[in-house]
């Protein structure tokens, strides 16, 4: 079964929408505009409109029929605090904003099912949660938070996300752990700075945190197993702002991955130690603030059978790669997954730039291909 003929018939009615986000592009929690646009678009299509769930998300309704069936699918709608360096006709009008990461297309894509999904029949509810802030702003928990669940309830959850793999496959659909959980942490180490002649007199928080990103890189090849993944990775280094100066304190940046609770845990409590142990031999403070930003994607085995089975329906057996690592990025809709059946998938981008990068660019094709699927996820459990 091919991609529905309605959807890729308006495709380029919904290509266009998706450039209109893309010039406009909102970060987490202050998606005002693009809110109105899939509010607006959704009441035209004769949905049920909640707005202002989690801040700035929209939840779509849609009720046919008697049955008690109840399936959810999801798209976030947030842009990134970077410059686009694309030379293309809706490139970004707004400084230092961008969808780098396509979160344009999956809520244009999800727009498009819920047109086609608006004229079909099917016995039983259709729940549509258009999320804010999933870039590390915990948009997922907020939406749950303000009783998401409770009050629009669903059997199942799916999602997707563009990737430009480089594959030559359409989807990519695992059951079990398809992506990583993220948690951030900052290490404030605090010293006593002084002139840079006489380090005898200083408590020097740049050599405590030098050892401390020696030391952290340790975790992963000694202290977790080797056929699990981790990942710690120092992104900030701040401290000092002279030549002859030693500071009072530095600031490190980290992000920490795992795809399982136990390595999480493993690497939180060793990076807890590593600290007291540096800090005690440089006499040095060293406060440890950490935020956590995703769990672990974990797919559900019986909603990841079902959707490899319409996957295969629409894009054919030879598209479909359903044995495949988990990605080490993460992913918000992890929240989702502890608490209902989901999975998530991956649909080939086709674009040589990756993802958070100033020349990324969507590829529109995915529309029809994500709604099509979206739309037979639907039709098939309610049907």
């Amino acid at each position: 079964m091919p991609l529905i003929p309605e959807v890729v018939a308006m495709q380029e009615e919904f290509k266009a929408i998706r450039q209109q986000i893309h010039q406009h592009p909102e970060l987490g929690f202050e998606e005002v505009q693009t809110s109105k646009l899939i509010a607006d678009k959704l009441k035209e299509f004769g949905y049920q409109v909640h707005g202002h769930v989690g801040k700035t998300g929209v939840v779509g309704v849609l009720k046919k029929g008697d049955s008690t069936k109840k399936i959810g699918l999801r798209a976030d709608m947030d842009a990134l605090p970077m410059p686009e360096e694309n030379d293309l006709p809706y490139k970004s009008q707004t400084p230092n904003r961008m969808h780098a990461c396509g979160h344009d297309g999956h809520s244009a894509s999800l727009l498009l099912a819920a047109r086609y999904l608006a004229t079909q029949e099917f016995n039983g509810t259709l729940h549509l949660y258009f999320q804010p802030a999933e870039e590390g702003l915990g948009g997922a928990q907020a939406m749950l938070a303000e009783g998401l669940l409770e009050r629009f309830d669903s059997d199942m959850i799916f999602g997707w996300h563009n990737m430009p793999f480089g594959g030559d496959k359409t989807i990519y659909l695992k059951s079990g752990a398809i992506m990583a959980s993220a948690d951030c942490y900052t290490l404030e180490i605090k010293g006593r700075g002084g002139h840079g002649s006489a380090p005898e007199k200083c408590k020097d928080p740049i050599l405590a945190a030098s050892l401390l990103v020696v030391a952290l890189q340790g975790i992963v090849s000694r202290d977790i197993d080797p056929q699990h993944s981790a990942v710690v990775s120092v992104g900030a280094f701040n401290a000092g702002s002279a030549f002859n100066i030693i500071p009072d304190r530095a600031i490190l940046k980290l992000s920490v991955r795992a795809l399982d609770t136990q390595s999480q845990e493993i690497t939180a409590r060793r990076i807890e130690q590593i600290a007291k142990g540096i800090a005690l031999a440089q006499g040095v403070e060293i406060e440890i603030n950490k935020q956590a930003a995703a769990p672990v994607t974990m797919n559900d085995p019986k909603a990841s059978a079902f959707a490899q089975e319409v996957a295969q329906e629409i894009f054919g057996k030879e598209a479909c790669c359903f044995e495949h690592p988990a990605a080490m990025g993460s992913e918000d809709f992890g929240y989702f997954a502890q608490l209902r059946p989901c999975a998530y998938a991956f649909l080939e981008n086709e674009n040589t730039h990756y993802l958070h990068t100033t020349g990324y660019v969507f590829n529109d094709a995915l529309l029809a291909r994500a709604a099509s699927y979206y739309a037979r996820l639907v039709l098939e459990y309610l049907g």
